[in-house]
């Protein structure tokens, strides 16, 4: 791994198309980060500029997840390689006062989503998507296909609309695209000025996709609140984000929104559709791959959801069996365990540190990485296997005796808002789709994850997915 990195370093900033190359080296390996040679308790690796740690020993990473004095904010390097998206929005900031109040914000807007409306707009728009493909009779493209149904579901369940059908192809082209191009790890191995990492940044080609995939956002979602700022029911994100935005304004001039106040309120916008719909698409991704290779598991669900009667056109309201519940959530957490969406935290020492006597520099890099934690052979047995009966045992898996053996969603302060909506979701998806189908492998290689930004697979990779009762 060492090799690769100082090549890829050497590569890195040169030019737009050596850029690309080397973050495709750097990617290729990431992918295959498992195994012994990333198990030790700390792994101290040093760049061109400065260092990079990767943290594996749990108490090592509940110092730096916990983190309230500001020593390990999130990386600067990560808020410069999603401002083209997301612009100022809270998810990529590294921290300060300034952040908290935003997530404060985010969080008071996130928790007016009733979490019955979740379920119930999961469980009609899932039911929509599958009569869709079941129309065609051809094998589903599963990773674009996720992703369309869980920004709808995102959008529907926030904001109170959803992009068109082409709108939504093309928003997850976009995605998928800029995921493919915004390589973190090369931002730590070229220059670490602000002035380097902007202009690698802009190597990547991600301004034109980002600025693509804002205007969507903006004319869909954003100018209609605008235009119409007394959102109805269905919106409590965007009317909770309107209320703030106008805060402190006099009552005349609450809804004049000068042009800053309408950025911040695109950026959260865009934060609540990427971040919400990204960790469900990619862990169902994950999951249905799993699936399509062990048809008993499905059966299995398939009874009891025909069992409960979960499922039915007027079973709205989210309640479920406590079996099936018990169920989902074992299938969940297997994938959430292999392909947790966010396979690497980023932080900088903002001083000298040093953990298990080994120095770490101010400036340096911190990884926790729940890719390779949740896949550790001394936490884990049979760690690489899919095998949702681990959580179905009458006692948990050994390792959950320490919660930081499991943090899929983060940790501490900054874990992530969003983890009750996204269980709520999954859970309703896993319902109408496998009570409801079968699903098997088409012919192609097994995918990879892409192993940039996060976990999701490295191509749109297709199952056949037919009706239960089809012969």
């Amino acid at each position: 791994m060492g090799l690769i990195i100082n090549v890829a370093g050497r590569l890195a900033g040169r030019s737009a198309l050596l850029t690309r190359l080397a973050g495709r080296l750097v990617a290729h390996e990431l992918r295959h980060l498992k195994g012994k040679p990333v198990e030790r308790q700390l792994l101290v690796y040093d760049l061109p500029e400065t260092q990079l740690a990767l943290a594996n020993d749990l108490r090592v990473v509940d110092t730096i997840l916990s983190d309230r004095a500001g020593t390990f904010p999130k990386a600067a390097a990560l808020e410069r390689l999603l401002r083209p998206l997301v612009g100022g929005g809270v998810f990529g900031q590294p921290g300060g006062d300034a952040v908290k109040q935003a997530r404060r914000v985010f969080l008071r807007a996130l928790v007016r989503i009733p979490e019955q409306r979740v379920a119930a707009v999961a469980a009609d728009l899932t039911r929509a998507y599958i009569a869709g493909w079941q129309r065609t009779g051809r094998p589903v493209p599963v990773p674009s296909e996720l992703s369309r149904l869980t920004i709808d579901i995102v959008s529907e369940a926030s904001l109170g609309a959803r992009f068109t059908a082409g709108e939504g192809q093309r928003f997850v082209e976009l995605f998928f695209e800029y995921h493919r191009r915004a390589n973190p790890v090369l931002m730590l191995l070229g220059g670490q000025g602000p002035a380097a990492q902007q202009a690698l940044v802009e190597r990547m080609g991600l301004a034109a996709i980002g600025a693509e995939m804002r205007a969507l956002i903006r004319r869909r979602f954003l100018a209609p609140l605008l235009a119409d700022p007394s959102p109805s029911a269905p919106a409590p994100f965007a009317a909770a984000l309107l209320e703030a935005a106008a805060a402190g304004l006099a009552p005349d001039t609450s809804l004049a929104l000068d042009a800053a106040r309408q950025t911040a309120m695109l950026d959260e916008i865009a934060v609540m559709l990427l971040a919400g719909h990204e960790t469900t698409a990619s862990v169902l991704s994950w999951l249905l791959w799993e699936l399509s290779a062990a048809p008993h598991e499905q059966d299995a669900v398939a009874r009891l959801i025909a069992a409960s009667g979960a499922g039915r056109p007027d079973d709205r309201d989210g309640r479920i069996d406590p079996a099936l519940a018990r169920q989902l959530a074992a299938l969940t957490q297997e994938a959430l365990r292999l392909y947790p969406p966010i396979a690497f935290l980023l932080r900088e020492t903002s001083e000298a540190v040093s953990f298990r006597e080994r120095p770490v520099c101010a400036g340096g890099y911190i990884v926790v990485s729940p890719w390779t934690i949740q896949r550790h052979r001394a936490l884990w047995s049979e760690p690489d296997r899919f095998h949702p009966a681990r959580w179905l045992a009458a006692e948990p898996p050994a390792a959950m005796a320490d919660r930081l053996a499991l943090i899929p969603f983060g940790y501490g302060p900054r874990v992530c808002p969003g983890k009750r909506f996204a269980e709520i979701e999954m859970q309703a998806i896993l319902r109408e789709l496998l009570g409801s189908c079968r699903i098997a492998r088409t012919r192609g290689r097994a995918p990879n994850p892409l192993g940039t930004l996060t976990s999701r697979p490295d191509y749109d990779f297709r199952l056949q997915i037919t009706a239960r009762g089809a012969t």
